[in-house]
């Protein structure tokens, strides 16, 4: 075998580098330009206005309106602690502290009972993964969010080009809820309320308005069909949680007669009670809307 030897190694070596160097620039910048062949054409990021807002709110109706039957969800209640409170010796305690109507004609008794120390304690035993609330109202704020039931609507209809869904997804969500269930109960105090006038309000504000921008502006029209549809789901939904909860008020009041009916509701059921005081201000109003004369009413029909 025939061995050359090269007087000047360094020299060598450096040459050797440099067209290892110039391969690879050679093959990068043929690379960069067929990534900037097959990239797609920029799009330019346009706001969401309130026309294309309105026109959602016209699609998502129709499409509820379409719409044969409700998704079907599976609830998933708060769990209670293994032996909570007897609801009897707590009722018991409630009614020597608090004789006469539980239910009168403004809420009033009502708002003094839950927000006593013997009924706050009985849902810090009852609820322990609640339990960092100081009145009715924080522990309400807390356990309403029902973060699984939102959750499960997200991942079935929260497809790509959508990421996945986030906790920022359910608190909007979760937000728009509150203000759909304010709206169906104001139509049974207000008989004329404008109510597409209302949800556009709602969707161009805060926090909706930036959760369109961030997640279906960059989208394109699937992104919009996606949102359409989510929509819809999301206010069937709504229905369906608000009915549920009228159905379960109305069997207590049934079986219990109306005050210690609705004092039941208050130990059984706290979530329903605290959407009825937050959304009613009117008693007799609420008595017909739990005896069923409202069952038809929701913001969409």
């Amino acid at each position: 075998m025939v061995y050359f030897r090269f007087p000047y190694r360094c020299l060598f070596n450096l040459l050797t580098v440099c067209v290892l160097l110039g391969c690879t620039v050679v093959c990068g910048c043929s690379e960069l330009q067929n990534r900037n062949e097959l990239a797609p054409p920029e799009t330019t990021t346009q706001p969401i206005t309130r026309e294309t807002v309105a026109e959602v709110l016209s699609d998502v109706q129709k499409n509820i309106l379409a719409t044969e039957s409700a998704p079907q969800f599976d609830a998933v209640p708060m769990a209670p602690m293994q032996r909570p409170p007897s609801i009897a010796e707590t009722m018991a305690q409630l009614r020597l502290e608090f004789p006469g109507n539980v239910l009168d004609d403004d809420f009033t008794r009502i708002q003094e009972i839950i927000n006593s120390e013997t009924y706050l304690d009985f849902l810090k035993r009852t609820y322990p993964q609640e339990s960092q609330f100081q009145n009715f109202d924080e522990f309400w704020a807390l356990a309403s969010v029902d973060e699984a039931r939102y959750l499960e609507l997200l991942n079935k209809h929260f497809k790509p080009p959508l990421p996945a869904p986030t906790a920022e997804d359910v608190d909007v969500l979760h937000y728009m809820a509150l203000f759909e269930r304010n709206l169906n109960v104001r139509m049974y105090h207000e008989p004329v309320v404008e109510i597409n006038e209302v949800m556009l309000e709602m969707m161009m504000n805060e926090p909706v308005h930036s959760w369109l921008e961030q997640r279906f502006v960059d989208t394109g029209a699937v992104g919009f069909l996606i949102l359409i549809k989510l929509l819809v789901y999301h206010s069937i939904m709504v229905d369906d949680l608000q009915e549920e909860d009228r159905e379960k008020i109305h069997a207590l009041l049934v079986e219990h007669g109306t005050q210690k009916g609705f004092l039941r509701v208050a130990l059984q059921e706290p979530v329903s009670l605290g959407y009825v005081l937050k959304d009613f201000t009117d008693v007799q109003v609420f008595r017909r809307w739990v005896d069923g004369e409202f069952s038809e009413v929701a913001w969409w029909k």
